[in-house]
C-alpha cells in the first residue's frame, strides 16, 4: 500500500485506500489509479452542483467525467477476486490478444521465412 496524494478529496482518498489496499499495483497502475481517483473527486463536486440546479452543461460534464472514471479504473486491469484473472488488455485497436512466442505461425509467414532465407 502506498500512500495517497495529498491532494485528494474524501471520495478519491476513499477509492485510493480501497484499491491501494487490495492490489500491488506497479508505477503505470498508480498514477493511473490518481488520476481515477481525481476523476472521483470531480465527480462528486459535480453531483453537488447538479443537487443544487440542474444545469445541462454540468450534466454533461459529470457524465463525461464519470465515463473517464470507469475507463480508468478498466485500465488498471485488476484481477477479478473470485478467479484471479486480469481482463483482457484493449488497446486502441480494441481487444488485443496477447503474443505468445513459438505461437501459430500462419502459411504466409512461412511462406516469407522461406523466401528471405
Amino acid at each position: 500500500m502506498s500512500n495517497a496524494p495529498e491532494s485528494l478529496a474524501s471520495g478519491g482518498r476513499s477509492l485510493w485506500d480501497a484499491i491501494s489496499d487490495a492490489h500491488e499495483l506497479d508505477a503505470t497502475q498508480l498514477v493511473q489509479l490518481e488520476e481515477a481517483c481525481r476523476a472521483k473527486d470531480r465527480c462528486d463536486f459535480l453531483d453537488g452542483r447538479l443537487r443544487e440546479e440542474m444545469d445541462s452543461t454540468v450534466l454533461k460534464d459529470a457524465n463525461a467525467t464519470a465515463n473517464l472514471l470507469k475507463q480508468l479504473l478498466a485500465a488498471l486491469r485488476l484481477p477479478d477476486a473470485q478467479t484471479g484473472k486480469r481482463p483482457q488488455f484493449r488497446g486502441p485497436r480494441g481487444a488485443v490478444k496477447p503474443q505468445v512466442p513459438g505461437g501459430k505461425v500462419s502459411s504466409l509467414d512461412r511462406a516469407r521465412a522461406a523466401k528471405s532465407s
